[in-house]
């Protein structure tokens, strides 16, 4: 017969123990795979992509099962706003068009609930500050690792699959934009933790952390992009000015890299690829008829992928695409949505020991770049964004010890995804340890 450990009143079988502890491992290497494959995508000729992380969370939901688990600190009713309201918009679309869109229910509908669970792993796969700063700096690290390689292809001229689009830099991410956003978060990150507090990043690695991501953010030509740095260095500039002595300095070795390698003849193409006028005027076509759509339903929009049916192309603007597709009642959500990760981070700021709180002000900083790079994209979507919300959400937990409010959607002892048992009062504590090394002598069969 298979062995018994008897826990206070609790009998757990052994092979049980096995299975829940290769179930925990299995979903740890879940949750790292899909933080290292992050930073890439893989374009098939423009009809659809595919995103190497997504194997991996559909891996740990595997290994999780069905025990994901929520907390009223964690996963808010706002996050049930945009679940509704992503319903709604849906139903607005049939009910005006007749029909939703298979673009709008694959990429909008689903996706946004895989972004949601995606969400859910990740906080829970947080379970100590060890763990949350391992996950930032192997997001770091993967980050480095894929933009070295795309300055290498960008100065070098060597073609690299995806790296380089029409003369911008735009990694694995297709996107230059997306691209940029990626880069300014990671900077938001990397420059927050390299003065005081737990350091993601040390030494000769930190230098050329600061210098690499400075000319990949110049490289993307990204405006969206930048406009997330600017909002980076702004609150910088209010909390720890003497930090912008660094970035500086990092800027201005990429800029100097550049001349050196593509001449001073460049200057003129970097002025090109800035300004782009015929871009401009087409996203201010844009914006304009996405005015007129708001005019005639204001308050729940025109439905859900109705504007990318409609004229082939989607509104480069988070905000106006909520106000346009969902109207006022989902632009309502959506900002309460951004509100609350500000609110929960600066609980767990003001509530954590102040060797933690740089990490803290890091991931409310990547969360202000992103909201400033989504007035140039539709930016919800992008997962990077979503994996600094988990992170943000989870040192509330971290921070909070009363452990009010939780809201588990299960009660058993054992946590199967992530290994862990509940905590138990001391003297309870004891006494199952007690009776654990009492079997380790003798099994009960």
């Amino acid at each position: 017969m298979p062995s018994l450990f008897v826990v206070g009143r609790t009998s757990i079988k052994k092979d049980t123990l096995h299975n829940l502890y290769t179930m925990s491992k299995l979903f740890q290497f879940a949750v790292m795979g899909y933080i290292i494959c992050l930073p890439a995508q893989f374009d098939f000729g423009g009809a659809f992509r595919i995103a190497p992380s997504d194997l991996f969370l559909l891996l740990g939901l595997f290994a999780a099962g069905l025990h994901l688990k929520l907390d009223r600190r964690q996963f808010s009713s706002w996050h049930w706003g945009m679940l509704l309201i992503f319903v709604l918009a849906s139903f607005v679309s049939i009910w005006r068009n007749g029909f939703i869109t298979q673009y709008a229910l694959l990429q909008k509908d689903v996706g946004f609930l895989l972004l949601l669970l995606t969400y859910i792993m990740l906080i829970q796969a947080v379970d100590s500050w060890d763990r949350l700063y391992t996950m930032l700096r192997v997001f770091l690290i993967s980050v480095l690792w894929l933009n070295g390689v795309a300055l290498f292809a960008f100065f070098s001229g060597v073609r690299v699959p995806f790296i380089v689009q029409d003369g911008r830099l735009s990694g694995m991410l297709i996107d230059p934009n997306a691209y940029g956003g990626l880069l300014v978060t990671a900077f938001a990150i990397h420059i927050m933790t390299s003065g005081n507090g737990v350091k993601l990043l040390r030494g000769w690695v930190s230098l050329v952390a600061t210098v690499t991501l400075a000319g990949g953010i110049m490289m993307t030509f990204s405006r969206s992009s930048w406009i997330g740095l600017i909002l980076v260095l702004l609150t910088l500039l209010l909390s720890n000015p003497s930090r912008l002595i660094k970035i500086g300095m990092g800027f201005i070795a990429a800029f100097v890299a550049l001349l050196l390698f593509k001449g001073t003849a460049y200057l003129d193409v970097l002025g090109s690829m800035s300004s782009r006028p015929s871009q401009i005027q087409s996203r201010l076509d844009i914006i304009g008829k996405a005015l007129d759509w708001i005019a005639q339903s204001p308050l729940f929009g025109i439905g859900l992928g109705t504007y990318n049916y409609e004229l082939r192309i989607i509104i480069h603007n988070t905000p106006l695409w909520f106000m346009t597709e969902f109207g006022l009642l989902g632009l309502m959500v959506y900002g309460g949505f951004m509100v609350w990760f500000f609110i929960v981070g600066i609980r767990s700021y003001h509530a954590a020991d102040p060797v933690h709180r740089p990490i803290i002000l890091a991931l409310l900083l990547s969360h202000a770049a992103m909201i400033g790079l989504s007035m140039g994209i539709e930016a919800l979507f992008q997962r990077y964004w979503w994996f600094m919300m988990a992170m943000n959400a989870a040192c509330i937990r971290l921070t909070d010890t009363k452990l009010k409010g939780e809201l588990l959607h299960r009660t058993k002892r054992i946590e199967r995804a992530t290994g862990r048992t509940p905590q138990q009062p001391p003297q309870q504590a004891q006494q199952a340890q007690q009776a654990q090394q009492a079997q380790q002598q003798e099994h009960t069969c």
